[in-house]
Formats: C-alpha cells, structure tokens, sequence
C-alpha cells in the first residue's frame, strides 16, 4: 500500500543569494573567498532563527528558509541584509544578497517542504537585485501596517510556471527605520553584466549600453529567425539590475535549455539566463534549424 500524502500546511518560505561568490573566488583565490562565503552564510543563517525562523537546506551560496508568518519572513529580510553588511570584509571582498518570499501551502516530507509555494519563493529571489527583497503584493497584505509605507508596487509580470502576471512588491531595505541596510554602491562588481547572443554567424553583446533585444521574424529584429514557427516579435531579453531576462511574446512559445538543466517551454512567461545554454523559437532545440545560444558574462 502507497504512503498518504503529507497534509498541506501554510507558511512563509525565503531564498536568500548571495551575489558576487563567483567573481570573488577568481579575485582572491578559493581559500580567502570560501572563509567569506562561508561566514556569510553563517549570520544569514542566525538572521534567520533570531526571527523565529528554521533554515531548511543550504542552496547553493545562499540558504531557503521557512517562518510561521509573513511578517517575521520581512523581519529576517532586513536582519539577513543589515548581518551580510556589517560583517567586516575589505571592500573588494563585499557581497550582497537578493531575497524572495511568498507566504502559502506547502506539503512538508521531513525537514523540507514542496509545492507551488517554494518554486515561486526561489523565482521571487532570481528577479530580486542585490541588497533588495521582492515578496508578491498577496504576501504584502499578510504584513502589519508599519510595513505599508516601505512597499513599492511593481509592475505586474508574467512568471514561469504562472498563468498569469502577478502582482510583486518590492521591500525597499534602505528605507527601513534609521538604518541603511545595502546601498548599491557598496556593492560592485569586477564588471558590468553582459549576455552574448550567438546566431548561425551573427552575434550581439547585451549590457548596460545596450540592455534589450528583439528576437523574431521581423526584419527589424535584432536577431532574425526565418523559421516559419517563430512569431515576428517572438521574445525580448531585457536587462534587469545585473540579471539578463528572456520574454516571450509569442504564439508558440520560446524553448529553453539552460546548461545542466533540462529543456522547457516558455510560453507568455519569462526566466532570468544564468550562465550558458540555448533557446529556440517555437520548436524544440533539438529539431529547430536556427538555434539562439547565450553566455552570461
């Protein structure tokens, strides 16, 4: 006989990344950038369980948290930002950290939990910029009223996985109180963000110079596609903070494949290009006769 399922329970669950471990690591060596990740972790991590908080796994340089309610979710937000800024580092040694959470039902196996929730929570954190916080406008309301007045609306936006766009809200840290938990400009990258796009023998650099592209059959497109199942204005990659974000407009839908991760279809949606892999307008990858592929710098 099958095990039941684990009853649905409700709860705050948080991603919280840090931004810049890759570039540290080439700038300082494994050694010196490991002991600062590491210790970051660490104070995000007792952030979190001084807001009554439990940690439930480590994700890769960063860590997934879940809370009773939304608003010591918010309060360990601003706990983990202002920990990861006063932790003594030289400034070429200074990370951030960007943070998602979203209150809803989870089904917990163990110490962890699944669901609907935690996959929107972690795309929450990838559309969040350093030493911000995005929470969805439906969490928002879960908060108490001192919180009202450091909410900024976003634009609604189409999420993977969601049928529809969502209204988000974006936690404005530095605004909290009197402290001034990250400023942008502590936080600074070797280089800017650049994503390369690479076409049978055409090619186009994307960065703060030129932040967007269109992709399609349109001969006005950035990046022509001929290929009959590709919409005129099929897809837009736009860049957003330091992150390079693939849109789809399109009728068929945009597949992707990230490297290491297997292909899907975004259709009405956007993802956030991490690292390398290739997407393809309206077919499959594997069958489409011209491939777009990208490198995240």
């Amino acid at each position: 006989m099958s095990e039941s399922t684990p009853p649905a329970q409700e709860c705050a669950v948080l991603f919280a990344d840090l931004v810049g471990s890759t570039q540290l690591y080439q700038r300082v060596g494994d050694s010196s950038a490991f002991e600062v990740v590491d210790r970051s972790i660490r104070a995000m991590r007792i952030a979190v369980e001084t807001k009554r908080g439990r940690v439930v796994k480590h994700t890769g340089d960063g860590l997934m948290a879940v809370f009773r309610e939304a608003d010591s979710a918010a309060d360990a937000t601003l706990a983990i930002h202002l920990a990861i800024k006063e932790l003594p580092s030289p400034p070429e040694q200074r990370l951030a950290v960007r943070i998602g959470f979203h209150f809803g039902g989870v089904v917990a196996s163990g110490t962890d939990v699944f669901g609907d929730t935690v996959n929107f929570a972690a795309r929450l954190a990838e559309l969040a910029s350093p030493g911000k916080a995005i929470t969805s406008s439906e969490t928002a309301r879960r908060l108490g009223p001192e919180w009202r007045s450091v909410l900024h609306s976003l634009p609604p936006r189409v999420i993977r996985g969601v049928t529809r766009p969502v209204e988000l809200c974006e936690l404005m840290c530095e605004a909290v109180g009197e402290l001034t938990i990250v400023q942008s400009d502590h936080f600074l990258l070797d280089s800017e963000p650049e994503l390369r796009l690479y076409l049978d023998a055409s090619s186009i650099t994307l960065n703060s110079a030129r932040p967007s592209a269109r992709i399609g059959r349109d001969p006005a497109a950035d990046l022509v596609i001929a290929d009959t199942q590709s919409s005129r204005r099929h897809a837009e990659i736009e860049l957003r903070g330091d992150k390079f974000v693939l849109i789809d407009r399109s009728s068929n839908g945009t597949f992707v494949q990230i490297e290491g991760e297997r292909e899907f279809l975004l259709s009405r949606e956007e993802v956030v290009l991490r690292g390398r892999g290739h997407f393809a307008l309206g077919r499959s990858c594997a069958s489409s006769p011209q491939i777009v592929s990208f490198v995240c710098v």
